[in-house]
């Protein structure tokens, strides 16, 4: 587990410093607690599924911060294709010192869902794509196109792609951001994709190109299920205790681990920072119920790890704001 998380986070510390003032958004790709990627099996319970596709547009960005203002990233689009630690330029804002929430949509606004996509610039993310995602002028854009194969030995083809303006989710999710020494700020979020079909039985293949239907169902997963603020631990499912950060953000020397350790087992916390760098290693005993975490750290965001008979068993990122 440190390998995994480690040097995604040390590349996205060496990728924010490379200006100042702007602000980033970071969209953490999940299949539930495993990393996003194409063609990896899914659990949907009774069958399983692998996404082949998936690309979604998200527009109408807005930044809430410093005791309630509101900064609306106008003519902002972005079109998702979901990789490793995607991130999302969002342009320079030295008037916003701390994120309080971000707002954005799925899907295209309606004033530019129905407009000529000849019209920008070939690297304009509402430009011509390919694969298509804009339907036709009466239609609009494809809000959100996933497809992929289901059932015994996948053999069944599925297609949602989700469009029409009357289908265009909003959603808020409260949030801070990673302060970086150069100014630069990094919102970071958690995309689990094994949600987007929630609720819509795909293993014997279902093919829905519109604006009803399993359409529906799909761009509410969108606003309501598969984005969540990247605050949460990543725990090993056979870890049979109980271990949580709090507050998390927290101010240096707040921060406390709570914890229930089963008995027979050797102990120990660690916390890095982005760049990797071990700046805790604490052996503790399985008696132990609390833990005051990093009361001297400098502002910014650490992982949180515990093992258990050397082995990491739970993942938490800490957020110090002052």
């Amino acid at each position: 587990m440190k390998k995994l998380l480690l040097p995604a986070f040390a590349l996205l510390f060496v990728l924010a410093a490379q200006a100042q003032n702007n602000i980033e958004l970071h969209l953490s790709p999940r299949l539930g607690t495993s990393a996003f990627g194409l063609n990896i099996p899914v659990s949907a319970g009774t069958y399983n599924y692998k996404i082949t596709r998936l690309e979604y547009y998200i527009s109408e960005i807005k930044i809430t911060h410093d005791g309630g203002q509101e900064k609306a990233l106008t003519d902002l689009y972005l079109l998702v294709r979901p990789k490793l630690d995607s991130m999302y330029d969002l342009g320079s804002h030295p008037d916003i010192t701390n994120v309080e929430s971000i707002t954005f949509s799925v899907g295209v606004d309606q004033a530019h869902n129905h407009l000529d996509p000849a019209t920008y610039p070939a690297n304009h993310p509402l430009a011509p794509q390919n694969p298509e995602m804009q339907w036709g002028w009466a239609a609009g854009y494809r809000f959100v196109a996933i497809e992929g194969k289901a059932g015994t030995n996948y053999a069944n083809t599925f297609q949602i792609h989700a469009l029409g303006d009357a289908n265009y989710k909003t959603l808020t999710l409260s949030t801070i951001a990673e302060n970086h020494p150069n100014g630069d700020k990094t919102i970071h979020l958690i995309a689990d994709y094994a949600k987007v079909i929630s609720g819509i039985n795909v293993s014997g293949g279902l093919i829905v190109h519109g604006s009803n239907g399993a359409a529906v169902t799909l761009l509410n997963n969108m606003k309501d299920l598969v984005f969540t603020a990247e605050t949460s631990a990543v725990t090993d499912p056979a870890f049979e205790g109980n271990f949580v950060v709090s507050p998390n953000p927290a101010a240096a020397g707040q921060a406390r681990a709570t914890m229930t350790l089963p008995a027979g087992s050797d102990y120990r916390i660690t916390l890095c920072d982005l760049t990797g760098r071990v700046v805790l290693n604490q052996a503790i005993s399985a008696d132990r119920q609390s833990f005051t975490i990093g009361e001297s750290l400098s502002t910014g965001v650490y992982f949180v790890q515990l093992w258990q008979n050397e082995r990491p068993v739970v993942a938490e990122k800490l957020v110090i704001t002052q």
